[in-house]
């Protein structure tokens, strides 16, 4: 069978359109695609999640205020560690060799 030139010239311009499915999905058909979006948006919240946090915890970081809370937060449990060293286990202390 032979097209015309014009034919030709029409399917590569404008090609026919694929025809809709008309059966309907069974339940796990349905089921199947639920497992198969909610994988590809985990992955997907996953990476866009942990740049976002990187990001923000990068920039939390540089603060000069920040790092004074971490310094006063490791200051305090410094003096609670040594506290509680001092009475309850006198002998760790001891045992430092200076």
């Amino acid at each position: 069978m032979r097209y015309t030139d014009e034919y030709v010239i029409m399917l590569l311009v404008a090609p026919p359109a694929p025809l809709p499915l008309n059966e309907k999905l069974s339940k796990t058909d349905k089921a199947e695609i639920k497992k198969l979006v909610s994988r590809e948006l985990d992955k997907v919240l996953k990476s866009e999640l942990k740049k976002v946090l990187e990001d923000e915890l990068a920039k939390a970081l540089r603060s000069k205020a920040s790092k004074e809370e971490i310094g006063d937060i490791t200051k305090k449990v410094l003096k609670k560690l040594y506290r509680d060293l001092s009475y309850h286990h006198p002998y760790v202390i001891d045992r430092i060799r200076i």
